[in-house]
């Protein structure tokens, strides 16, 4: 009789520490399991023009491949900073719209910025994005691409980078240029401030998603290291046959600044020294495609106030155009 009236006394005591195994099993199983899974597919947005909402684009609704016999991309860090914000995203609309590129990277964005640019007329009319309103953020900020929507893009990916403190991840798409040329662009935030071994592990990752197989790619974006260090020549021993688009067109001789506190006035104050830097890069690895132009942008003054000018960003960005090899 005691034995019956005590178990049902000890099922009640070991329910909770059953229920907290139970719970916590769950808990490093999804741990593991999100571990493990790195890569996501994420969807593709575009906007209707009936009921003037974004929607997710349907991966079997691609258009029929247009012949692209060049083509334009362009990175910009936009600085998530709210100084002068209304006059910098003015600025920057005007340059993303100006520019005409078919594939834009953009990073440093804030949910609150991605709002005011998915609701431009030209985004709306012109581009697919990779998010409306920051769902792919770790963070405050992510980055976001900008796809022209008369390409056939077939995969949009996400990679979380394992350890960033920072948030840091890609975002790259696979685009068919034509029926034989594949490209898989992506856009990237490198790890800030002293962590060259983060850099080195996440531009790993960004190349290995990138050149898994056959096909061309590009990556851009702030790689948060400068051209004129040492980590520069490190991390390209590391990059087999890639190139770093600015130095094969312009040459190692012109430094191409896209941070520069001489000319950028507006940051001046935010540097403990002045720096001149290019920390922004478009690399190519490919066999079929080259690299014809490449320009800063962003380099000129949006506004002005009493004591300096205002610039769209703390950064300047670049943009290049591309087009397939001639074959003899």
């Amino acid at each position: 009789m005691l034995f019956r009236k005590t178990i049902p006394v000890l099922i009640q005591k070991i329910k909770p520490i059953i229920s907290d195994l139970m719970f916590f099993r769950q808990f490093f199983r999804c741990m593991d399991n999100k571990k493990n899974k790195e890569e996501f597919s994420i969807p593709l947005w575009e906007y209707n023009n009936q009921t003037y909402l974004w929607s997710q684009k349907s991966p079997y609704q691609n258009k029929t491949t247009i012949e692209w016999k060049n083509f334009r991309v362009l990175t910009y860090n936009i600085w998530f900073s709210k100084n002068y914000q209304p006059m910098r995203f003015n600025g920057l609309c005007d340059i993303l719209n100006k520019s005409q590129a078919q594939i834009i990277g953009l990073q440093e964005m804030t949910k609150n910025i991605l709002q005011q640019l998915v609701a431009q007329p030209f985004v709306q009319e012109r581009y697919y994005v990779s998010d409306i309103d920051g769902r792919t953020f770790n963070d405050w900020y992510g980055v976001v691409l900008l796809i022209d929507n008369r390409l056939n893009i077939s995969n949009l990916n996400l990679i979380n980078f394992p350890q960033s403190i920072m948030g840091r991840r890609l975002i790259f798409a696979e685009i068919k240029l034509d029926q034989n040329e594949i490209l898989r662009i992506g856009t990237v935030h490198l790890e800030s401030l002293d962590n060259k071994q983060q850099r080195l592990c996440q531009l790993d990752i960004c190349q290995k998603a990138l050149t898994h197989s056959s096909g061309s790619s590009i990556l851009m974006g702030d790689f948060n290291f400068s051209a004129d260090d040492q980590e520069n020549v490190d991390q390209f021993n590391k990059l087999p046959q890639w190139i770093d688009v600015w130095t094969s067109l312009m040459g190692s001789h012109n430094h191409g600044f896209t941070f520069d506190t001489e000319t950028n006035l507006m940051i001046k104050s935010y540097c403990t020294k002045p720096e001149r830097a290019r920390y922004d890069r478009i690399i190519l690895h490919s066999q079929t495609i080259i690299p014809v132009q490449i320009n800063i942008l962003g380099d000129q003054p949006v506004a002005n106030e009493e004591q300096f000018q205002i610039f769209s960003s703390d950064h300047f960005g670049l943009t290049a155009v591309f087009q397939k090899k001639k074959i003899d």
